[in-house]
C-alpha cells in the first residue's frame, strides 16, 4: 500500500513538473506580435499592445496646406504586417493621387481604397496644429499625453514573448 502511494505522489509531482516546464517554454519562446507606437524623438512608448490579424489603425489629421481633414487606414494582415489600405480626405490640392479607385463618398470627400501597400513601419511627425489622432479598433489613443508637436512617431509590429510582455506589464511604473 505504501509503495502505491509513493508511486502516485511521484507521478503527480512529475505531472506538475511537466506542466510547469511546458508553461515556462510557452511563456519564454512562443512569439507574440506587438503593435508598438512610440515617440522616437524622446524614446517613449505611447502604446504597446498585442497585435491581431484584422486590427485597424486610423491616423487622422488636418492637412497643413488645405486645413482639411485626412484619415489614413492601416490593417494588420494575417502575417502580422502593417498594410496601408485606404485614405479619406477633403483636401483637393494637397498631393493625394487621383487614382481610378477614387470614390466620392460625401460632398467634397474622397475615399481611395485598395492600396494594399505593405509597410515595415509608419512614421509621421506629430503636428502642432494638425493634432494627429490615432484610433485602434475604434478606440482613441492619447498620442499627445506622451508626444509634443514636432516629435517623430513610429508605428510598427515588433516580435516579443509572452514573458517579456507580462513582465513589462507587471513592473512598469507608468
Amino acid at each position: 500500500m505504501a509503495k502505491g502511494s509513493i508511486v502516485r505522489k511521484v507521478l503527480v509531482f512529475a505531472g506538475v513538473g511537466v506542466t510547469l516546464l511546458g508553461a515556462s517554454v510557452y511563456l519564454v519562446f512562443y512569439p507574440l506580435h506587438m503593435l508598438s507606437i512610440e515617440d522616437i524623438s524622446i524614446g517613449k512608448a505611447i502604446l504597446e499592445t498585442p497585435a491581431k490579424p484584422g486590427d485597424n489603425l486610423w491616423i487622422a489629421f488636418i492637412n497643413s496646406v488645405e486645413n482639411l481633414p485626412v484619415a489614413d487606414h492601416f490593417v494588420i494582415d494575417e502575417n502580422y504586417r502593417i498594410i496601408f489600405a485606404e485614405t479619406i480626405f477633403q483636401a483637393p490640392y494637397a498631393g493625394y493621387d487621383r487614382s481610378d479607385k477614387a470614390e466620392l463618398i460625401a460632398p467634397g470627400t474622397t475615399k481611395i481604397s485598395g492600396y494594399n501597400r505593405r509597410m515595415e513601419a509608419v512614421t509621421f511627425y506629430a503636428g502642432d496644429l494638425s493634432r494627429h489622432m490615432l484610433f485602434l479598433n475604434g478606440n482613441w489613443l492619447p498620442l499627445y499625453e506622451v508626444a509634443r508637436g514636432g516629435d517623430l512617431i513610429r508605428v510598427q509590429i515588433k516580435k516579443s514573448s509572452k514573458l517579456v510582455f507580462l513582465s513589462k506589464r507587471i513592473f512598469s511604473h507608468e
